[in-house]
């Protein structure tokens, strides 16, 4: 009986374990194996063993130094902001109300509408003024007679713009996680808090922060992965310029790909990619078993 109950059970896992062999390990594999030979986009074959030829390029051009640089960066800045906003959201709309829905629903919009269309559209509220006129943003500064910015145009501005916009499409995602987090704690606890006179401020920090500590780690590994995968809102909002400053290490390897055709590199920066998103979730992971033991 248990015998059938296994094979039972093989029978149902199976067609999930070969989407996964042939969309993920096979993949991955190619991707390994292509990084230690010279390869060509066009070409029909893999060419020679090159070893660590592509890795040692990689590491030695600066173009992927700054990609890499860029991507950290974009990813400690969104990281830290959108959880903490989030979490202040989370707390702000927390409960019954049509108000509470209204901005609840409000927040998360941007995360269902298409990232590529939002990119477009925030370009155009970044545009700079010319002949054809400024953007929302610039129209509003000089209306207050502040001067107008080059935003997406100027090495150290863009980078922000696009963590401005990256925080605001995807802050509504995170405050739902959390708002399931801030409901799942016992209301007993705050109405005993109440009782022993605690103010708001102190239940905040004792009794929501604490019973939020899976959530919070779950919410930062998800944001991170996120964070590092950024290619959308560079590729169309800025090409990944000016002068590199928003150039990713996704941008990058799409770059090298297609543009420069040569898979090998290619497939060597996806490798290291690969190790570090790898490394970063496996941390976090352990992270969030300690908090859940904690909790």
């Amino acid at each position: 009986m248990i015998a059938r109950q296994r094979l039972i059970a093989l029978l149902f896992i199976m067609p999930a374990c070969g989407l996964i062999g042939v969309f993920v390990f096979w993949p991955a594999g190619a991707m390994a194996h292509s990084s230690v030979h010279h390869h060509g986009l066009t070409a029909p074959h893999v060419g020679k063993y090159v070893g660590g030829d592509n890795y040692r390029a990689l590491l030695s051009d600066p173009d992927f130094r700054q990609a890499a640089a860029n991507t950290a960066r974009f990813t400690l800045l969104v990281v830290p902001i959108q959880t903490a906003l989030a979490l202040l959201l989370a707390t702000w709309t927390n409960g019954p109300g049509w108000s509470r829905r209204t901005l609840r629903l409000a927040v998360f919009v941007p995360t269902v509408v298409s990232l590529t269309v939002l990119s477009v559209l925030w370009k155009l509220l970044y545009a700079p003024a010319g002949a054809a006129g400024a953007g929302l943003f610039n129209g509003l500064l000089g209306a207050l007679s502040l001067g107008h910015q080059p935003f997406l145009t100027s090495p150290s501005q863009a980078m922000v713009c696009i963590v401005a916009m990256s925080i605001w499409q995807g802050v509504g995602f995170q405050m739902m996680i959390f708002l399931s987090g801030l409901q799942a704690i016992p209301a007993q606890l705050y109405e005993a808090a109440e009782l022993d006179g605690a103010r708001r401020r102190e239940r905040f920090w004792h009794i929501t922060l604490p019973g939020l500590g899976p959530t919070t780690v779950l919410v930062v590994m998800v944001t991170t992965i996120f964070a590092l995968k950024l290619f959308v809102q560079p590729y169309l909002m800025t090409g990944g310029g000016p002068a590199g400053s928003t150039l990713s290490v996704v941008q990058y390897i799409y770059r090298a790909a297609f543009s420069q055709r040569d898979l090998g590199l290619a497939c060597a920066a996806g490798a290291l990619f690969f190790v570090a998103v790898t490394t970063v979730t496996v941390l976090q992971r352990l992270a969030t078993r300690k908090a859940e033991a904690s909790s």
